[in-house]
């Protein structure tokens, strides 16, 4: 593939031949594994009647699913301050007949039927269809001048081409919503003043991590060396906390195929995509063959700037927080070994951290921002599960060091009262003959 600028709101990729770096031991990787639903998803069912739509709100996601040929009816309110962006994510199961007439379409829209944005999502991968999560989105950019801009009621809209797939698709609807500025923000940076070229990788010793089936389990990780393994026709997803001003440049490699045929000759691929915070895919999927040889692919994205939302190509690169990093093994590699392939990524921030727009409310908590406690999280690559676990740990610890601290203070106290106690009992009997 050649390489493709990153001003044109691209990632740029490379092929190269590499040779992975030792890593360490681990058990074999399971089967693939299915899309893990939101564990919090709230049950919703759209319906074909934009007059009984059902609401959902800012901060939720919601599940339901739909059929070949079908369109369905959601309803938001939306005040006049805040940026919003509301993303199905559809998950098919793997193996499902996809073609390139199979397509999600969403569209944002006031009740007086104006359509503020719409977008759309296909299984294009490489040379051919293959399903896995797709995600296609729609919203509302707060700016002077711009479309849908007054508070009010809005309609939200997902339709399912008729496609190949016959059966239904579980879908989730993620809507989110940017705090409301409290200053206007600069405007984007020249294109020519973020880097372009990706840098050397790191080195060292590989962290093991397990990537997830999708937005609501993918593996944190951050700047280093992360060690996985993928097999034919899984896609995993990880999560790389990247605030305002920071680009993201990555290295991915695939190593040698082991356990298989030599005598085969087959192809399948190797495919990157890229999502920002709000799940808005910044990039069509970088694919690269893969025949059982090692290969690194390499890449860099544009800087995240609050102005990138208004420049061509480059708007999904507009908001700060955890982006995701999908990557899909095609099924064909199946044919080449059953064993799961050694995958390695290398990750690099360029760029300084700096402060974002001025907002009204903590941009964190809405999920369009970094904390130093995400900082952390990735560096050490923590699953919520895990950080929730040590957390209550610690907190047991520190409860344990209060109960010493308060038996101690009492032991302490006791002695003192039976001193005196003592004292004063010798005192009363006065001077002994």
């Amino acid at each position: 593939m050649g390489k493709m600028s990153a001003g044109a709101g691209v990632v740029a990729l490379t092929c190269s031949m590499a040779l992975l770096g030792a890593a360490p031991a681990f058990a074999e990787t399971p089967d693939p594994r299915t899309y893990a639903p939101a564990a919090d998803g709230l049950p919703v069912e759209g319906t074909a009647s934009s007059a009984d739509a059902p609401a959902i709100e800012a901060g939720n996601v919601y599940t339901d699913e739909i059929s070949p040929g079908e369109t369905l009816h959601y309803a938001l309110a939306l005040d006049s301050g805040s940026s919003a962006y509301v993303t199905t994510v559809a998950a098919p199961d793997r193996g499902s007949p996809v073609a390139f007439d199979d397509e999600l379409r969403v569209e944002l829209l006031t009740t007086g039927n104006e359509s503020c944005s719409s977008g759309t999502a296909d299984f294009d991968f490489g040379l051919g269809y293959l399903a896995r999560p797709i995600a296609a989105s729609a919203g509302r950019t707060v700016a002077q001048g711009a479309e849908c801009q007054r508070a009010g009621s809005y309609l939200y809209t997902v339709t399912r081409t008729a496609g190949s797939d016959p059966e239904d698709w579980p879908i989730e609807l993620r809507f989110s919503q940017e705090p409301t500025l409290a200053a206007l923000p600069e405007a984007a940076p020249p294109a020519e003043s973020w880097e372009t070229e990706p840098p050397s990788p790191p080195t060292g010793q590989a962290t093991r991590v397990r990537g997830g089936t999708g937005f609501n389990d993918a593996q944190p990780i951050g700047e280093g060396v992360w060690r996985d393994d993928i097999r034919a026709g899984e896609s995993l997803v990880y999560r790389v906390p990247v605030d305002w001003g920071q680009q993201l440049a990555l290295d991915l490699e695939l190593g040698n195929a082991t356990g298989g045929d030599e005598s085969v000759s087959a192809r399948g691929d190797v495919g990157l995509e890229i999502f920002n915070p709000a799940a808005v895919r910044v990039f069509p999927p970088g694919t690269e063959g893969y025949r059982g040889e090692q290969l690194s692919v390499s890449g860099i994205a544009p800087g995240v700037h609050y102005g990138n939302r208004f420049e061509d190509d480059i708007e999904a690169f507009g908001v700060a927080g955890w982006h995701y990093l999908m990557v899909t093994l095609g099924p064909e590699v199946g044919e080449i070994t059953p064993d799961p392939i050694g995958l390695t990524l290398r990750l690099s921030l360029l760029g300084e951290r700096q402060g974002g727009p001025s907002y009204e409310s903590d941009p964190v908590e809405a999920g369009f921002g970094v904390s130093q406690d995400d900082i952390e999280q990735a560096a050490d690559g923590l699953t919520d599960e895990e950080v929730a676990a040590q957390r209550a740990s610690d907190d047991k610890r520190a409860r344990g060091y209060l109960a010493i601290g308060a038996g101690a203070a009492l032991g302490v106290g006791i002695g003192a009262w039976y001193l005196i106690g003592w004292r004063r009992a010798v005192s009363a009997a006065g001077p002994q003959p």
